[in-house]
């Protein structure tokens, strides 16, 4: 997909056990995400997190 020049679409599945960070849950607002309990112990990850949303 990187090396495509033009849209792509990704269908990617996750296992519904599985936890994947950083979670926004539905209806809650980009600044109320969750993050991982990695993340809480280091403030520059929440940043990084934060970034991609």
């Amino acid at each position: 997909m990187i090396s495509i020049d033009r849209p792509v679409i990704a269908d990617i599945w996750v296992d519904k056990k599985e936890n994947c960070f950083p979670m926004i849950p539905s209806g809650a607002a980009h600044h109320e995400m969750l993050l991982s309990k990695y993340d809480k112990e280091n403030p520059e990850n929440q940043e990084k997190g934060k970034v991609l949303v």
